[in-house]
């Protein structure tokens, strides 16, 4: 798990559970992410989220 407070929009993330792969696509107040498999997720951005930076 990481800290998200420096996640940027545009970033690529892991969900370290399932190993799905997502995009930031909003990180104002808290992290949206918007998996490939079409799913959505939030996460508060005081909180620890399972998921991980992933490099291309």
């Amino acid at each position: 798990m990481i800290s998200i407070t420096d996640l940027q929009v545009g970033q690529r993330v892991a969900r370290d559970d399932v190993g799905d792969i997502g995009t930031i696509v909003e990180a104002d107040g808290e992290i949206k992410v918007k998996w490939d498999s079409g799913r959505t997720s939030y996460h508060r951005r005081k909180s620890r989220a399972k998921i991980q930076l992933v490099e291309e």
